[in-house]
């Protein structure tokens, strides 16, 4: 999984896609897809929009400039 998680991580840092939405997640499942996410830039938070540590259970890569919508309409569906 790690290596999946590293390269939706990478090609949403390239601005190849929107967003990588995972919503049960383990830390070394992330580690390495967070930091090249943030390295390029892109938006990296938990479901509800809170920075991503590696306690959060859900993990969140986007392009910064949707990432308010995206989060707002994760959390519609949640509830």
């Amino acid at each position: 999984m790690n290596r999946q998680v590293s390269s939706l991580s990478r090609l949403a840092a390239e601005g190849r896609t929107d967003a990588c939405i995972l919503l049960s997640n383990k830390p070394w499942d992330t580690a390495a897809g967070v930091l090249i996410a943030r390295e390029a830039g892109t938006t990296v938070t938990d479901a509800a929009g809170s920075p991503h540590t590696f306690s959060a259970g859900e993990t969140i890569a986007v392009a910064p400039g949707i990432a308010d919508a995206l989060l707002q309409l994760i959390s519609d569906a949640r509830s």
